[in-house]
């Protein structure tokens, strides 16, 4: 995750809890002042987060925050997993390349590294969810399948929907950074099985694998639940999503 990463984790997290509630425009200076930087990681968080539909350009005066439900959340995770779960069976029918597996593996070592110790290092979500971003990409690339990229490409514009949209960092509740880093740890395991189903050339185990991991990103989401009873107002035929370990 490039410079600034913090604060790109942070501005989710207080979209997503509703510290940002829908509507509400949020520009370079007030949000430096909110969370006592300066003005160029925001700059650049603002961006990130346009391109993640999580803000819309508001013109000269900033961006506002879009409207969107849990539904609408869990719904393009879904369809990610399903977009990705084909990638990952079409590069495992043809074949590995070797150099995408020695980068796949550079991933998983990148996550060894992250999970492995007894605390959570301080910038490891900002190194996961680079990591992470970059694992995914790797196999929807391989796949060599055009129309799947484009409707990933579209689907990620969705809120938190893409494998880069990380949702953690920043929280004052332990016991739902414990939990979430928990849900990052089974990540870390199931991309382990992802890369060796790719290895073994067994397309509907990779994409069974791929499907699942999904939920991994949905899981984690729904940690945040408890936070976000406005989203979940807007919709209350979501129906809440037990978490799994």
């Amino acid at each position: 995750m490039p410079p600034g990463g913090r604060i790109v984790l942070k501005l989710r997290e207080l979209i997503l809890s509703g510290a940002l509630p829908p509507g509400q425009r949020v520009g370079e200076v007030a949000l430096a002042e909110r969370l006592g930087v300066s003005r160029t990681p925001v700059r650049h968080a603002l961006a990130v987060l346009a391109r993640e539909g999580l803000v819309v350009a508001a013109g000269a005066r900033g961006f506002l925050v879009r409207e969107f439900t849990l539904k609408d959340i869990l719904d393009a995770i879904e369809l990610r997993g399903a977009l990705e779960g084909m990638a990952a069976r079409l590069v495992a029918e043809a074949g590995l390349d070797p150099d995408v597996a020695r980068r796949l593996e550079a991933c998983l070592a990148e996550g060894e590294a992250i999970v492995a110790g007894d605390s959570w290092p301080m910038d490891g979500d900002q190194r996961w969810g680079g990591m992470n971003e970059l694992f995914h990409r790797l196999i929807v690339e391989a796949s060599g399948n055009q129309a799947l990229t484009h409707a990933l490409s579209l689907n990620d514009t969705l809120p938190f929907a893409s494998a880069a949209a990380l949702v953690g960092g920043d929280t004052s509740d332990p016991e739902l950074q414990r939990r979430h880093h928990d849900v990052l740890r089974m990540a870390q395991q199931q991309h382990r099985a992802v890369l060796d189903a790719l290895r073994q050339r067994q397309g509907a185990r990779a994409e069974a694998l791929m499907r699942e991991h999904a939920l991994a990103a949905r899981d984690n989401n729904v940690l945040f639940q408890s936070k976000i009873p406005a989203i979940a107002e807007r919709r209350p035929e979501a129906p809440p999503l037990a978490f799994r370990m």
